[in-house]
Formats: structure tokens, C-alpha cells, sequence
């Protein structure tokens, strides 16, 4: 059978276990003795040899092989977890994505055998226990063969054997199969309540069984397993050469296998009488799975576990959203007819577009949760990462992670992650101090770096800080002119604010040296670079000795926004509804000079003017100031904690948008975010608030 359907189901799993043994691996570090963590990292381990073999992918299914014999060892406690164990254990690991890696650019995992990462696993195996590595397998194989024998716990309550209803057909060829020398077995398999694609599973079994044999009957059916439709055990009797250990073998090779037990099937003398006659009822005690004295009792019906989620492709998503986007245009597009129509319409026409408009947002809404991931499957990875800059950065550190439940758009996860690792190593390398110096300043001698996660309203924050020696300004400003960044009067004139935003220049580096970790000049305008392409913002602060503040501001969603609708001369443009806090009337007489920029005193805060005619070039209209001179209509808006006055000549109301990418063909990229079709089919262009402030 062709198992390449299941690619896609054994790369999504592949990666869960692997995050799930380096996530357990961190701990069984600190905690060696905690039993619940060993035995998740057991059945990851044992999951992922399974998953491997049933692929085919014999390289990958040899080296979880060896790592499982560990883990084995470390369960039964044979062999203590030292910091050398784990760090070979990762090294297995990072071979492990490194297949993976390969399957997913060809399928194919790739010919490197990591045989000096299995020779490391097998010298510990014989040091740690004083026997080959061989001995782990051969218990493991005793033990699930255990499980036919009737003298044993295996076919206790918990498990057993299920009573088959056989056909007359199927009596007859158990019976010829007899006559023919070959062997008849009965099984029962038992699958792990947390697999989440029973279906899946059940295949994979009975393709492994079909390489021993032909499977005769299936209870449920093949069709039943195949659309999930059983508990989580089904039972198989297959006509085949080999015995039942080997079968109960090959099927606990399977991942998310939880027991297999099984036994030479017998029928009953009325049976082998009945075998060939059609349509005689059947006797109760010759449709028993036969373990040699009697025969297990039924295993009593469970309600069936419903499965609550589904895997679905990121394009079929992006399809679904685009839909939408296309609805909410056509939305737009009456609102406009009915508003700009002069026409009588009736008070039905209206209430059905007030219901339309409703069931557009609401199906936006639904849309955009099912597109959410939580940030956890970013930030799972770092934890690790800091554990191995630890030691190549002689510091001790441990890493502090909230808000990991915190959700975004897939597309921004996909992208966020090497911005905040590049953060993570900055304050690994330039942020934490070494350890003598934090023994030297009283500090505690383990650095602390924290990463935080939360929504404050359409935004997702996440901040990146350190408990370090912070930002040296003077160092920054010597730097800069050295470099020819900036010149020494300017220098003197500059806020902390102004340094410490010079960081996020070009091949702006601090760093004295170069080391794989950081200072090669990429220096941090790749992560605002990358930020602001997701409709983010990213912000530093800091305090000298006491440590460094990065904020990330980041959008829900990149493709529809609630907006503000204005008119700037004679053109049409959206402001991002989460940007602004208020929209004021403005007397001229209360706009002041500072510093040669207009600025006015709005309840206690200083906020700059800023009048986006002259900034986007526009003709101004020829009534506009006529009507009412002596004011000016000016729309707040917030960046972090700066604030800014955008002087606008006329507001439309709000309206949700669909964004569009526009991208090379205007001017002033930095500006304009994107655009945007309304409901008469014109394109206003939708402004970038973070450019203007």
C-alpha cells in the first residue's frame, strides 16, 4: 500500500514529538527523577521509532532505535541522567530535524547515518548498565510477548480478546488454511487515547500485518476504520506463516500502538462441522478468539471518544479569507449604492443590508480564529536555544516565558520567529553581563531573560528583556561617530531616545568582536525590518545596570481592518482604526511653535502636528479652508508611547477594509501600507501610522 497520502500527517507528528522530547529533555535535566516526565519521553521516543518504520524511513527509525534504549534504561532505572547523556540526547535530536528537514524538501530522508552520535548512545548504554545496547529491545520484545500467553497479567481485565462474529466463508477458509499447514491468528489492538487520527493508525497496522499475511476479518470493517468510526481497540484475524509474537511485533511498531495482544486462533469442533454450510447460526462459543483453556470475556462497549479538531492546509485558509475579502467588497459596494442611491428604498432593503453587514463581520470573525495559532509554537523552541547558549557563552541563564497561549494570524507566526531568537541571542550575548561581573555587582549570579506575550487590543505584544547592564548611550553615541553615522554636534543634541533608536540602523553593531553568536554588523535593523513588513512596531528601552526593554507591537490579522475613512485635498485614505485614540477640533490660536515643529497642548501631553497634505503632496480643495478657517480637524494616533496630531480635511466614518498589496509602484513605500477597494470601486491608499509618527 502507498503510504505517501500520510506524508503530511507523519512530518505535523514528527515535529510534535520532537518538540516534546527537547521541551521534557529541559526538564529531566533539573528534575532527573521525575517519572512522568521519563515516560513522555518514552512514548515520544517509542512513538516517533514507530512512525519512522512505518514510513520507511530506516535511517531516522535506527537512531530513535538507540535513543530509545536510553530512555529505556533512564525508565527502568539503570542509568542516571547526567548533563553528558543529555547533551548527547540532543545532538540525537538535532539529527532527528535534520531528517526531517530532508523529508520535507524531498521526502526522502537523506543518506547520513549519525553513526558517531549512535556509537556515543551505545558507549553510554555499556557504561551505564555494563551490557550491550541489545539488552533494552530484547526485554522490550519479551515483555509484548508476554501478552498472548494465558498464564500471564497481559490478557487481565484491562486487556483481552473481543469476540468476532464469523461469516460462513470466513469459518471455511480458517479451516482450508489449517488444512494447508499455514497459521491462523487472532488479534486484538489496542490504540492510545490521545492519537488523533485513529484512521490513520489502523492502516498503518494492518498494512505492517499484510507483509506477514492475508488479513481474512476485521471487526469493525475496513471502511468503519478507515472513517474512525470504532473506540480505540479493533480486533483482526489474519492467515500467515509467521507466529504471534512476530505479529504483535510488527504491530507494536506502529506509533500510537498502546498494546497488541493476540493468540493462534481455533475454531470449535461444530464450527469445523458448520465451516462449509451456508447459513447455519453460528454457536456463541465457536466465534471466541481460543487462548488455549477458554476464552476471554467480551470487553464491554465505551462510549466513543469524539475527535474535536481537524488539520487543515494554511491555502485553503487563504482561499477561505479571500473569499471573505471579495464578500465584504461586494458588503461595501451596496452600503455605498444604497447610501449614495437617490432612489427611494424601502425600509427592507435596509434592514436586509444591516443583517448582511452583520453576518459578514461575524464570518470574518470566524475566519480569522481558525487562522489563529497560539505563539506557543514559536516560543517552544527557545527554551533550548538558551540552554545551549549557556554553555557556549560560559553564562548562567535561565529564560522566563508568559503568554505563550497568546494567539496571531499564521501568517505573522511564520514569521516572527527569527526576530525574537535574534532578540533572545542579543540579550544572551550583549544583554546579560558574565558571571563574575554579576558576582562583582551583587547581582544574582543566574542572568534572567523574560519573554512576555499579551493582546492590548488589536495589537499582540510581545517584549524581549534582560536583567542585564543595559544600554551604555555614551558607548552608542562613540560608536555612531566613529562609525560616521552621525556627527559629534549632533551627538550632543540627541535624546537617549535618539541613541538607543540609532541600533536599529544598517550594519549597526556594538559588538567589539565577531562570534557565531552576534556582531556581525546585522545588528538589529533585520528584526525592525522584518517587524514593520508584518504591520508591527518594535521599540527599545533601557537602564543602565539594570537591563533592556524590547517591545513588539504586531497586528491580529493582515488582511481586513476596521479603519477611519478620510479625505486629504481630493483624495481618499484609510487610518487604521487600533492607531487612533481621538479625533479633535483644533483652534489654530492653540498650535504652538517648539523647536521650529507645530505642536499643541491636548489635556497636559505635548503631541507634534503633523498636515498630510504637504507630507503626501496633496491639492488642497478649493473650499476646504472657507468653511472653517480658524479650525483645524486633526486625528490622534499612537506609536508605543509616542503620540502624533494628523490633520485631515474631512472624516467619511468608519469601514471595515480588505488590505491589498500594491507592491514597488508608489512613491513613498514607507508611507502607505497598502490600499484598499471601496464600495463605488474606487482605491484609497491605506497610511502607515508608524512611518508618519
Amino acid at each position: 500500500m502507498d503510504v505517501s497520502q500520510y506524508l503530511e500527517i507523519f512530518i505535523d507528528e514528527t515535529r510534535e514529538h520532537l518538540q516534546s522530547l527537547n521541551e521534557h529533555l529541559l526538564i529531566l535535566e533539573k528534575e532527573p527523577e521525575n517519572e512522568n516526565t521519563i515516560n513522555e519521553i518514552f512514548r515520544a521516543a517509542h512513538s516517533l521509532k514507530g512512525m519512522a518504520g512505518t514510513m520507511g524511513y530506516k535511517r531516522m527509525q535506527r537512531l530513535t532505535h538507540d535513543m530509545e534504549n536510553v530512555f529505556s534504561e533512564v525508565r527502568a532505572g539503570n542509568m542516571k541522567v547526567a548533563s553528558d547523556l543529555v547533551d548527547v540526547l540532543f545532538r540525537g535530536l538535532d539529527a532527528l530535524e535534520a531528517y526531517l528537514a530532508n523529508i520535507l524538501e524531498s521526502a526522502d530522508e537523506g543518506t547520513e547515518d549519525n553513526e558517531d552520535i549512535i556509537n556515543d548512545l551505545n558507549n553510554i548504554l555499556k557504561a551505564g548498565v555494563g551490557g550491550a545496547p541489545e539488552e533494552a529491545p530484547a526485554a522490550k520484545a519479551a515483555a509484548s510477548t508476554s501478552a498472548v500467553k494465558t498464564d500471564t497479567a497481559a490478557t487481565t481485565d484491562k486487556y483481552k480478546f473481543k469476540y468476532l462474529k464469523l461469516e460462513d466463508h470466513e469459518r471455511h477458509a480458517i479451516a482450508k488454511a489449517g488444512e494447508m499447514g499455514l497459521k491462523v491468528v487472532g488479534l486484538t489492538v489496542y490504540i492510545q487515547e490521545y492519537c488523533v487520527l485513529k484512521g490513520a493508525r489502523a492502516f498503518m497496522v494492518n498494512r505492517a500485518l499484510e507483509e506477514h499475511g492475508e488479513i481474512i476479518k476485521l471487526d469493525p470493517s475496513a471502511q468503519d476504520l478507515e472513517d474512525e468510526k470504532y473506540d480505540f481497540d479493533y480486533s483482526a484475524i489474519v492467515i500467515t506463516k509467521e507466529t504471534p509474537e512476530a505479529l504483535i511485533k510488527c504491530a507494536m511498531n506502529v506509533s500510537e500502538v498502546k498494546e497488541v495482544v493476540a493468540d493462534y486462533y481455533q475454531l470449535s469442533e461444530a464450527d469445523k462441522v458448520s465451516a462449509g454450510s451456508a447459513g447455519k447460526e453460528q454457536k456463541a462459543k465457536g466465534n471466541d478468539f481460543k487462548t488455549g483453556k477458554a476464552a476471554a470475556a467480551k470487553k464491554p462497549a465505551s462510549k466513543p471518544v469524539v475527535n474535536r479538531s481537524v488539520r487543515v492546509d494554511i491555502d485553503k485558509l487563504d482561499v477561505l479569507m479571500n473569499l471573505v475579502s471579495e464578500l465584504i467588497i461586494a458588503k461595501n459596494g451596496l452600503i455605498s449604492i444604497s447610501s449614495e442611491s437617490e432612489l427611494m428604498l424601502d425600509s427592507t432593503y435596509h434592514e436586509q443590508i444591516e443583517y448582511l453587514e452583520r453576518i459578514t463581520t461575524n464570518l470574518h470573525e470566524s475566519v480569522m480564529k481558525t487562522r489563529m495559532v497560539p505563539i506557543e509554537s514559536v516560543v517552544n523552541r527557545f527554551p533550548r536555544m538558551i540552554r545551549d547558549l549557556n554553555k557556549k557563552l560560559n553564562k548562567n541563564m535561565e529564560l522566563y516565558m508568559t503568554g505563550e497561549d497568546t494567539e496571531l494570524d499564521r501568517t505573522v507566526i511564520d514569521e516572527i520567529g527569527d526576530p525574537l531568537m535574534h532578540l533572545l541571542r542579543n540579550a544572551a550575548d550583549h544583554g546579560l553581563e558574565s558571571n563574575e561581573e554579576r558576582e562583582r555587582l551583587g547581582k544574582n549570579p543566574v542572568g534572567s531573560i523574560f519573554l512576555d506575550a499579551y493582546q492590548e487590543g488589536n495589537n499582540v505584544v510581545i517584549e524581549v528583556r534582560d536583567d542585564g547592564g543595559g544600554i551604555d548611550v555614551e558607548k552608542v553615541k562613540n560608536k555612531a561617530v566613529q562609525k560616521g553615522s552621525i556627527t559629534e554636534e549632533q551627538a550632543e543634541r540627541m535624546t537617549d531616545k535618539d541613541v538607543i533608536d540609532l541600533l536599529f540602523k544598517p550594519s549597526f553593531s556594538t559588538s567589539d568582536q565577531v562570534s557565531e553568536i552576534s556582531g556581525r554588523g546585522v545588528g538589529l535593523d533585520v528584526v525592525k525590518t522584518k517587524i514593520e513588513a508584518l504591520g508591527g512596531e518594535i521599540e527599545a528601552k533601557t537602564k543602565l545596570g539594570e537591563g533592556t526593554d524590547f517591545i513588539i507591537r504586531l497586528p491580529l490579522t493582515l488582511a481586513i481592518i476596521q479603519s477611519l475613512m478620510v479625505v486629504i485635498g481630493t483624495e481618499k485614505y484609510a487610518l487604521p482604526l487600533g492607531s487612533i485614540q481621538t479625533v479633535e477640533n483644533i483652534q489654530l490660536s492653540d498650535i504652538k511653535q517648539v523647536q521650529g515643529r507645530e505642536v499643541i497642548n491636548l489635556r497636559g501631553s505635548i503631541i507634534p502636528i503633523i498636515h498630510l497634505n504637504q507630507v503626501l503632496d496633496c491639492e488642497k480643495q478649493g473650499d476646504a479652508e472657507a468653511e472653517n478657517p480658524e479650525e483645524l480637524l486633526v486625528t490622534i494616533v499612537k506609536k508605543g508611547e509616542r503620540f502624533a496630531g494628523l490633520v485631515v480635511d474631512r472624516l467619511l466614518g468608519q469601514q471595515e477594509i480588505v488590505i491589498k498589496s500594491i507592491g514597488k509602484y508608489i512613491k513613498y513605500p514607507k508611507l502607505i501600507s497598502g490600499a484598499t477597494i471601496l464600495g463605488n470601486g474606487e482605491v484609497a491608499l491605506i497610511l502607515d501610522v508608524n512611518s508618519l509618527v
